[in-house]
């Protein structure tokens, strides 16, 4: 009978097994550099909460004066700067007011003149008795009434030319447009809505923080939002000073630097809120191996490096949390990755 130990199917799985565990163990000398020892510290312990991205400006422009659309300049999803020209509407009759206005205050500047020339002649006559007081007052009087008329009619000018502005609808500020409310050819009133825009550059994270954590509230200043695996630290904090009656909950707005983000109005992000402190592993995402659902580190042993499962956390800037699979002091590899391309 064949021996069990000379049998070749036995002799060729004993082959693969040594074979596994010799690419399984790598010398660390060629990665004294890149060799990190593990250990538990003190991190900020966040509670994460469900947040929705909105626009914190985002507004309806409406018009000021009354007219008929000549011309739309832009359309939905269209990016406009501030002060760009977006809607014109018909300025005829606007023009005629400026004209009109500005012939009235040409006249009033004409009666202006020659009342104070009457007033500058008429006093060294007054002052030498040719001209009577009551003569001489209704001459001063007559002066001062053309002088009003002159600032009333650069005021009713004035006025003409900021209908004749309203006329030129432009962007409150540096956006996207939303929705178009009108058509060309559409006669409007002051007050119509005309578009809606919004800004993309400045926007906040909004959400419901549960009674419970109402005494975390009070630490606004690190606050902090996610998007994927971007942390985005809050500009401005506000807290509603009320709870909600229904859910018991506090509404937060978390205003946000969004340059480069990729954030838009309505996605959902993760919003973080200090709640003290917790003793945390973590290791820099670089030692990580993942396929599938393993995740899996190389660890330092007497006879080389060895590959062990690991059970991971929260994932954060660089680093990711170990919950199980290492213990303090243990040695791994930086760069798990460049060690199993060694193998």
């Amino acid at each position: 009978m064949t021996s069990t130990l000379k049998h070749p199917i036995f002799n060729m799985s004993l082959t693969i097994l040594m074979g596994t565990l010799m690419g399984a163990l790598i010398s660390p000398a060629s990665f004294a550099d890149t060799i990190i020892t593990v250990e538990s510290k003190q991190f900020t312990n966040w509670f994460a909460l469900e947040a929705k991205i909105e626009a914190i400006n985002e507004s309806t422009v409406s018009a000021q004066t009354s007219g008929r659309i000549q011309s739309i300049a832009v359309d939905v999803n269209d990016y406009v700067k501030q002060g760009e020209l977006i809607i014109q509407l018909r300025d005829k009759q606007q023009r005629l007011s400026v004209d009109q206005a500005q012939a009235g205050l040409t006249q009033a500047n004409a009666g202006a003149g020659d009342a104070k020339s009457k007033l500058d002649q008429s006093l060294p006559l007054y002052q030498q008795g040719a001209v009577s007081k009551a003569q001489f007052d209704t001459i001063k009087a007559n002066s001062q009434a053309a002088a009003a008329a002159v600032i009333a009619s650069r005021a009713v000018l004035s006025q003409a030319k900021e209908q004749l502005s309203y006329t030129e609808i432009r962007a409150p500020y540096s956006g996207i447009v939303k929705s178009r409310l009108v058509e060309v050819g559409e006669s409007v009133n002051s007050g119509t809505p005309l578009m809606v825009g919004l800004s993309l550059a400045n926007l906040r994270a909004v959400a419901n923080i549960p009674q419970r954590l109402a005494p975390y509230i009070a630490d606004k200043n690190n606050f902090q939002v996610l998007n994927q695996a971007n942390v985005i630290p809050a500009k401005n904090v506000v807290v509603f000073p009320y709870a909600d009656p229904n859910s018991h909950s506090f509404k937060v707005r978390v205003d946000i630097d969004a340059e480069g983000q990729q954030l838009f109005p309505g996605m959902w992000v993760k919003l973080n809120i200090p709640i003290g402190n917790k003793m945390s592993l973590r290791i820099p995402k670089t030692a990580l191996i993942q396929q599938g659902e393993l995740s899996s580190v190389y660890v330092k042993t007497e006879s080389g490096f060895a590959l062990r499962q690991v059970r991971i956390g929260d994932f954060f800037a660089d680093d990711v949390e170990i919950l199980a699979g290492l213990k303090d002091g243990e040695s791994i590899a930086q760069n798990g990755y460049s060690i199993m391309s060694k193998q």
